[in-house]
C-alpha cells in the first residue's frame, strides 16, 4: 500500500520514495498527512526537471545519487533541501572530494545511514563527513527497515556510535536528532 494509511504510526516523520514526474495530486495527498516530511529518489539518469515541484513546495529530498550529481542538483535548485543518503556511497570514485564539493552548498545535508555495510569500518568515512559538514548538517540514519535481515537497528546504532568516537553531548544530540528535526521540520514532534 503506497498511501498515507500504510505509514508507520510510531515515527515522528516519514520520507516516501517517489519517482518523477512527481504527481502533484500524490504530493497533495502526502502533504495532507501530518507525518509526511519529504521524498526519497534514487537517481539513475540525470537530473529530473520535476525536482522544481519539490523545491516550489518546500519538500525536502533524500537523494540516493552519485555524489558528483549532488552539487549540480544544488546549483540548479538552490532552495531545495537535500539530504545525501548513505554518505553518498563511499568509497565510490573520488568520494572524499565529491563530498567536500557537495558540502559547499548550504542546503545540502548528509545522512549517516547504511554504515553497517561499510567494512571493515565506517569510521574514516564518518569522520570525513563530520569534518566537512559539521554536526549541524549531519544526521544519523538507521537504514531501518531496509537493512533487514542482515542488520538490526541496534547494529546500525552501534556502528554509528563506534564511527563517531568520543564526542560532546551537544554533538551527539545534533547527530542523533537535532539536525534531522531542523532538516525535516519536525520541531517539537520529535520524541
Amino acid at each position: 500500500m503506497v498511501g498515507p494509511a500504510a505509514w508507520p504510526v510510531p515515527s515522528a516523520g516519514v520520507v516516501r520514495a517517489v519517482v518523477p514526474p512527481f504527481d502533484p495530486h500524490l504530493l497533495d495527498e502526502y502533504q495532507r498527512h501530518t507525518k509526511f516530511r519529504g521524498v526519497c529518489h534514487v537517481f539513475t539518469a540525470g537530473i529530473p526537471d520535476a525536482l522544481a515541484e519539490l523545491e516550489r513546495r518546500g519538500i525536502p529530498l533524500d537523494a540516493v545519487a552519485e555524489l558528483s550529481l549532488i552539487s549540480r542538483i544544488a546549483d540548479r535548485f538552490p532552495s531545495l533541501r537535500i539530504a545525501i543518503d548513505h554518505l553518498g556511497g563511499p568509497p565510490i570514485g573520488d568520494w572524499a572530494h565529491d563530498l567536500e564539493l557537495a558540502a559547499e552548498s548550504p542546503q545540502v545535508f548528509c545522512k549517516l545511514s547504511g554504515l553497517t555495510r561499510l567494512q571493515p569500518s565506517p569510521r574514516p568515512y564518518v569522520r570525513h563527513a563530520l569534518a566537512v559538514f559539521g554536526p549541524q548538517r549531519l544526521m544519523f540514519g538507521s537504514d531501518w527497515p531496509a537493512c533487514l535481515p542482515e542488520f538490526t537497528w541496534k547494529a546500525s546504532l552501534a556502528a554509528f556510535t563506534q564511527a563517531i568516537g568520543a564526542q560532546t553531548i551537544e554533538v551527539r544530540e545534533e547527530l542523533l536528532g537535532g539536525t534531522a528535526a531542523r532538516f525535516y521540520g519536525l520541531g517539537d514532534k520529535l520524541e
